[in-house]
């Protein structure tokens, strides 16, 4: 965990070009608009820890870009289940996590989201960064 590096990947990720085509990419998930990654894999103590680090990042980014938007994925849900396509990549976000923070990040046509991936009870908690060029739903 290193807030440091962290926002350094972030504005690489506004800068660098998405790829054309869905998959992985040297550090990310990525695909035509967005690019995924899952900060800290693996190294979280326990879920606490990485409630407080995603509030480190928070207080980063808004202390650049604003106050990040706050946003719950259920209505995201709901949309999908009424039939409505939700584009990629906010319903893959939609569907791993409940609460997300979104900020334009000014100057480079992109916004930056982040969220805990908490809905499975088996599975340890993710801290998902997703950069896209996409509005939100």
């Amino acid at each position: 965990m290193d807030v440091a590096k962290d926002l350094a990947l972030t504005d690489l990720l506004c800068t660098r070009d998405f790829p054309t085509e869905r998959g992985r990419t040297d550090f990310a998930t990525g695909g035509p608009g967005y690019f995924m990654v899952e900060l800290g894999a693996g190294s979280w103590r326990s879920p606490d820890d990485l409630y407080a680090y995603e509030a480190a990042l928070i207080q980063r980014f808004d202390e650049r870009w604003g106050e990040g938007s706050r946003w719950g994925s259920v209505t995201l849900q709901e949309r999908g289940a009424r039939g409505e396509e939700i584009a990629e990549p906010w319903a893959v976000l939609g569907i791993r996590a409940d609460d997300l923070r979104t900020w334009d990040a000014r100057g480079t046509g992109r916004w930056v989201n982040l969220g805990v991936a908490d809905r499975d009870p088996e599975a340890e908690p993710e801290l998902l960064l997703m950069v896209t060029d996409m509005d939100p739903p």
